[in-house]
């Protein structure tokens, strides 16, 4: 199956309904023009192996002013860089995580809810009308599904070609992925070359384990879609590169994306 084709099948999925849309629409959660600028480096080589540590990735800009948007207490250390080769966007994420929170075995891939990771969203407009994401565990699984505001998501859909890797680290873990740069204008949005533009945003879902010993409550959220674990769940905190402005935690808004530029 070739892959223009695979993505016009997977397209197809109709996107589930989740939930009501938000007071005043997507017109309400203006997007920031804070701008992260992904270094062109066409001829790059590199290799994707969960460690980040060829010398080009020191040409990449570091993105570190994740914040706690709905805690008053300071965010964990998180550097993010990219680059953009002839074939791929790379992406990395260091994370400082000292209780890692992960499944040894995931029943799908949507497990991930209850999981660390490091997320990308993609959208192909301001209002988050069409958009798609990337949500990474430490062990490199990838959870990837395309969404219409507000939370209409599709699980099933899977961006082709996608790949991920990730590695522990003294203080944490480090994700790695890339993105097949040819998948950008066969989902609608423009070439990615030195100059092009487009909204995204960079998060992060910042667990615990509950160690309180308290008895299990089982609660279910726009986070966890209504999915269950056996044991407690993890106590919960979000991390975003902006502040989307809402009163409760959520990236699913026109107002957590600002903009991806691809410079020389």
């Amino acid at each position: 199956m070739s892959f223009l084709l695979l993505l016009t099948l997977t397209l197809a999925a109709e996107p589930d309904d989740e939930t009501a849309t938000p007071a005043g629409g997507a017109a309400a959660y203006r997007p920031s023009e804070t701008t992260y600028p992904v270094r062109w480096l066409p001829d790059a080589r590199l290799e994707l192996d969960g460690r980040a540590d060829e010398a080009a990735w020191k040409q990449a800009a570091v993105e570190r002013r994740f914040i706690f948007p709905w805690k008053q207490i300071p965010a964990p250390a998180t550097e993010f860089r990219a680059l953009c080769t002839r074939d791929f966007l790379y992406f990395t994420f260091r994370v400082h995580d000292d209780d890692i929170v992960v499944l040894d075995q995931l029943r799908d891939e949507e497990d991930a809810v209850f999981e660390d990771r490091a997320e990308i969203y993609f959208s192909r407009d301001d209002r988050m009308q069409d958009y798609y994401c990337l949500e990474i565990d430490s062990r490199g699984r990838v959870f990837d599904y395309r969404g219409s505001f507000y939370r209409q998501l599709d699980p099933a859909w899977n961006w082709p070609g996608v790949e991920a890797k990730a590695s522990p680290w003294e203080k944490g873990y480090v994700v790695e992925g890339r993105i097949p740069r040819a998948s950008f204008p066969a989902l609608g949005f423009p070439v990615l070359q030195p100059g092009a533009q487009l909204r995204w945003g960079l998060f992060r879902a910042e667990f615990s384990q509950d160690r309180s010993g308290r008895p299990v409550e089982q609660r279910d959220s726009i986070h966890n879609r209504g999915r269950r674990l056996d044991g407690p769940p993890p106590l919960e905190a979000w991390m975003s590169w902006i502040d989307p402005r809402t009163e409760e935690p959520d990236f699913h808004v026109p107002s957590s994306l600002g903009w991806l530029e691809i410079v020389p």
